[in-house]
């Protein structure tokens, strides 16, 4: 019998694709099975393990350019029908046809043999089409008619655990997660991860050749240039290097970018072709190109067009700015080299980006860019500047906001007061001259902004802080206030500040309601808006704690607590009015809870910061009130264990076990509610609110044991 009509033989250790197959399966009742896919993703291999599982007897045509002839392929049709003993005339019995590689037939001639073959198909029976395009059908009718069910390269891309066996049989052993990162990078494709078991196989370690796995190692590109760009023609060839600068593209980009017209053809073109180009909308609007084949465009447009990269890159800038993408115009400002445009971008919308926590993604644009590079660009530098002490190192924001400053110098004052303004919120937040400096330099950067700038949220902040730090509660309030008000459009890092001091002030009046409603509102933006993992975010936590306790929300305050105590760990070179503040008020949550080691160790380091901002006049009554805390702890807990009765005492044994109240009655032969009762006098005689902390106070007592 030919192999043309003969199903591929299954080698051995081919991957079994069961979750697809079981989707096959369920389309019993689907007159036509469509499967679609550019190259490499196994599109003839699913169809074979079908056609092996099922009862029914499968005809089976491999296609090839000769059946372009509609009678060529009518002929190839009855022979392959002939061949499982099908009458087509009076068909006895339900069967399979499958067409394999219909993209080397004509379109046209293809489809209408299709449409003939489908209006006779018996009930039951079924037709498989395995191409790299799909067929000149009326798609959209049939799709509303039910008649056929679709896999595309999504659906035909394998899962992580089916790429782990793909390695096993390769000889591959590698971690789950790495198994994971690898399907990521090759977004499934088979072809890819056969490919990248080849080169992970050549090499000594695979963990090592997996991180420099990329699209233009050498077994990919040979791949990609015989299965795409070898039947294309020179003119698309160069469009898809050109375009591979974007990660996404659409017809109006592409023309801008490249300068040509009618680029949406073209792209609607290729993705009929066999070239791993997907629509990403439902439109078909935009499109993006496989991540590998996109690397190994890139490598050619380097290799080849080295002088012209950045030109495209700062045409596709400059586009997406005007079409208000502000991430990608500033990714391609960056790629171009224009360190000006960049930085342009990047100080105009800064407190957008780190009031949403994004904070990470302005670090990568500004990776490898040094200080010296950014001495000419004042914007880039205040950029980074703000980034740094985002990321609580004050010393490498100052060393930016000095660039930065250097850059100025130059500049006119009636252009630049912005940027001066950046550079004098830096020297407020470090306060190396004490904190009523710090109110007068961000009044001097409030003055010179205009009303609508964000950036006034921050001097709000400083100022309040600083009458807060010298005791001008009034003045605190007033611009914590309005510092909260502007920030909570923009600049949530800042106005969770605000709203964290606010709970400071409310807590020093004795208002623990108020204190809890503002902390929880400064917790929420926080936490809303991806913040939780900044550094600077440790004084939310800290204030969230000491206000969760004052209204008696242990387990809240615990979290908050422990957020914050994950924080302060990033904050060691951090300014120092902040770093004591945070910890004296994590101290008196710490004390609350019942964490007095962990209290007096925070205590013992703000302590040590405090010395170090010498106009801050709350410090001393902060601690004063701390240390009479310990003092009242420590009192009443030695009156607390000398007066727990025998009959107490015999309940607190039974405190650091498992048992419930009523295990505890039955075993002392007494009733629950006797239980309760002096557990109850245990934990007010141990000042404890939980189980918990009256087990952990007892064994500091000395009650239980260490």
């Amino acid at each position: 019998m030919s192999s043309k009509y003969l199903a591929p033989r299954l080698r051995e250790g081919l991957v079994c694709r069961m979750e697809l197959l079981s989707r096959l399966e369920r389309a019993r009742s689907y007159p036509l099975l469509l499967v679609t896919a550019p190259a490499g993703y196994g599109k003839t291999t699913l169809l074979a393990q079908w056609s092996a599982r099922g009862e029914r007897p499968v005809a089976w045509v491999a296609l090839g350019p000769a059946d372009s002839d509609p009678a060529a392929l009518a002929d190839s049709i009855l022979t392959a029908l002939e061949w499982i003993e099908i009458d087509p005339v009076r068909p006895a019995r339900d069967f399979a046809l499958v067409f394999d590689d219909a993209h080397v037939v004509a379109a046209d001639a293809f489809g209408d043999a299709l449409l003939d073959v489908l209006g006779w198909l018996p009930q039951g029976s079924q037709i498989a089409v395995a191409s790299r395009c799909a067929p000149a059908l009326p798609l959209g009718r049939m799709r509303g008619h039910r008649m056929l069910v679709e896999l595309g390269a999504e659906d035909l891309s394998m899962s992580p655990v089916e790429a782990a066996s793909l390695l096993r049989e390769a000889g591959i052993d590698l971690e789950f997660t790495a198994v994971q990162d690898l399907v990521r990078r090759t977004e499934g494709w088979p072809v890819a991860l056969e490919l990248a078991a080849n080169s992970l196989a050549a090499g000594r370690d695979p963990a090592e050749g997996l991180a420099q796995l990329a699209g233009d190692d050498h077994q990919f590109s040979e791949y990609f240039r015989e299965e795409f760009l070898a039947a294309l023609s020179p003119a698309t060839v160069r469009f898809l290097i050109r375009s591979s600068v974007l990660d996404r593209l659409s017809g109006p980009l592409c023309d801008a970018v490249l300068e040509r017209k009618r680029s949406a053809g073209v792209l609607a073109r290729l993705t009929r072709a066999n070239v791993p180009l997907q629509p990403v909308d439902p439109s078909h609007e935009w499109y993006r190109v496989h991540g590998l084949f996109r690397e190994m465009l890139q490598t050619e447009l380097r290799r080849t067009e080295p002088e012209r990269q950045r030109v495209l890159h700062r045409r596709a800038g400059d586009w997406h700015g005007r079409a208000g993408d502000l991430d990608r115009a500033i990714g391609h400002a960056r790629s171009a080299g224009d360190l000006h445009r960049t930085g342009e971008l990047l100080w105009a919308n800064l407190p957008r980006y780190l009031g949403q926590g994004r904070n990470g993604t302005v670090q990568q644009w500004l990776g490898a860019v040094t200080a010296e590079d950014a001495a000419g660009f004042f914007q880039l530098a205040l950029a980074a500047a703000h980034s740094q002490l985002a990321l609580g190192n004050i010393s490498l924001a100052e060393q930016w906001a000095r660039s930065a400053a250097e850059a100025l110098s130059g500049e006119s004052a009636s252009c630049s007061k912005a940027e001066r303004a950046g550079v004098l919120i830096i020297h407020a937040w470090a306060a190396r001259s004490g904190v009523t400096r710090m109110a007068q330099d961000a009044a001097h950067a409030y003055e010179l902004l205009p009303d609508n700038s964000p950036w006034r949220a921050s001097c709000c902040y400083l100022r309040g802080t600083s009458a807060l730090l010298t005791g001008n509660d009034a003045e605190a309030e007033r611009q914590l206030e309005e510092g909260a008000a502007r920030g909570a459009p923009l600049s949530h890092d800042v106005a969770s500040l605000c709203l964290a001091q606010l709970a400071v002030l409310a807590l020093d009046r004795g208002d623990p309601d108020l204190a809890g409603d503002l902390a929880r509102r400064a917790r929420e933006a926080v936490e809303h808006h991806d913040l939780s993992k900044h550094p600077t975010a440790a004084l939310t936590f800290a204030a969230a704690a000491a206000a969760g306790v004052s209204e008696g929300r242990f387990d809240q305050a615990k979290t908050a607590a422990s957020q914050c105590i994950g924080l302060t760990g990033l904050l060691d070179e951090f300014t120092p009015w902040y770093c004591a503040e945070t910890r004296i008020l994590l101290a008196r949550g710490s004390l609350a809870l019942g964490d007095v080691s962990g209290a007096r160790e925070q205590l013992a380091h703000a302590s040590r910061l405090a010395r170090r901002t010498a106009d801050v006049v709350v410090f001393q009554r902060w601690f004063d009130d701390a240390w009479d805390q310990f003092d009242k702890r420590a009192e009443t807990a030695l009156i607390g264990v000398g007066s727990l009765t025998t009959a107490e005492l015999r309940v607190l044994r039974f405190l650091p076990t498992h048992f419930s109240f009523h295990e505890i009655a039955e075993r002392l032969h007494v009733s629950s509610n006797t239980v309760k009762t002096h557990v109850h006098a245990v934990y007010r005689k141990l000042d404890a609110s939980s189980r918990s902390q009256a087990v952990a106070n007892a064994t500091r007592a000395g009650l239980l044991g260490c």
